[in-house]
């Protein structure tokens, strides 16, 4: 059976999960064939999924809350990291100082957006300072945060501890990570599986081989990072580097395994962005994604 998942954005480490698999021959001995997408838009891979047009994608948390999507059936999360804005520490002053600053993101506009400057309103209040959400813009300038960076922006927002973080501190460059749980707001920087309840219903037992599988990776992974990361420059196609090499010692142990359907691990996530007016999603549209 030939199966299509589709990623969030770029192939990269956080998906040896599933990389594990298809490299290691785990899907065709169990009579599949899966078959990773790289989506045009953020978005994409959650609207064929629920359309039917494919199987599987994979997303952050986030988005089961920040859009309404009838259909949709979350499986599990198989990574989690710290996650946030990286700012750059002289735009960061300015910013204290009631200055503005100009964050990039892939994705602008609505709830996103808020979640942003909610999370450095929290962060200047925490530092006795007043804030104002006019001191914040937000363009849709895609996924190359650290580029963004170095072209002008004097901040990425939807940053990854393990990618973006990582490659920071190994560029020296002189900025801020401000993760959210540095000011009291629960984490949403993970990737979780998702499915349609249509699929679910006529192919269970294909869900279920595909969240095993895509968990014993994340094991594999966990357990021989030496072995992930020539996983990884297999599949990828690509030269061994220092970078991509800290970036999957750094992926390795935040991947997680078995996955599991667990509505309690973003309850909270959305419980406060609901008492925030900021959830698209009420209580019964959130329950409906793990029954």
């Amino acid at each position: 059976m030939k199966l299509q998942l589709s990623l969030e954005w770029f192939l990269n480490p956080d998906h040896l999960p599933m990389i594990a698999g298809i490299d290691l021959g785990w899907y065709r001995d169990a009579g599949l064939e899966l078959e990773l997408l790289v989506p045009d838009d953020h978005y994409d891979g959650l609207a064929a999924t629920v359309s039917g047009d494919i199987a599987f994608a994979c997303n952050e948390p986030l988005h089961m809350i920040d859009a309404h999507r009838p259909g949709l059936k979350a499986l599990g999360c198989f990574f989690e990291t710290d996650g946030g804005i990286l700012l750059q520490r002289s735009a960061g002053q300015r910013l204290l100082e009631g200055g503005t600053v100009r964050l990039a993101s892939p994705v602008a506009g609505g709830v996103t957006d808020a979640i942003a400057v909610e999370i450095l309103s929290r962060w200047c209040q925490r530092q006795g300072v007043a804030f104002d959400a006019d001191q914040v813009h937000i363009e849709e300038a895609g996924f190359a945060h650290l580029d963004n960076l170095r072209a002008g922006y004097d901040g990425a927002w939807l940053c990854f501890a393990n990618f973006e973080g990582v490659e920071a501190r190994l560029a020296g460059m002189d900025a801020h990570f401000i993760a959210t749980h540095d000011v009291g707001m629960p984490n949403f920087s993970a990737l979780e599986l998702f499915t349609s309840e249509r699929f679910l219903a006529e192919h269970g037992d294909v869900v279920a081989t595909v969240t095993r599988l895509i968990g014993q990776g994340a094991q594999l992974c966990r357990d021989d990072p030496a072995q992930a990361a020539a996983i990884w420059y297999r599949y990828s196609g690509t030269q061994a580097t220092a970078l991509m090499d800290a970036i999957i010692a750094d992926t390795c142990p935040r991947l997680v395994a078995p996955v599991q359907r667990d509505a309690a691990r973003w309850h909270g996530m959305w419980e406060q962005f609901d008492r925030l007016g900021l959830s698209q999603v009420d209580r019964a549209g959130y329950d409906a994604l793990y029954r």
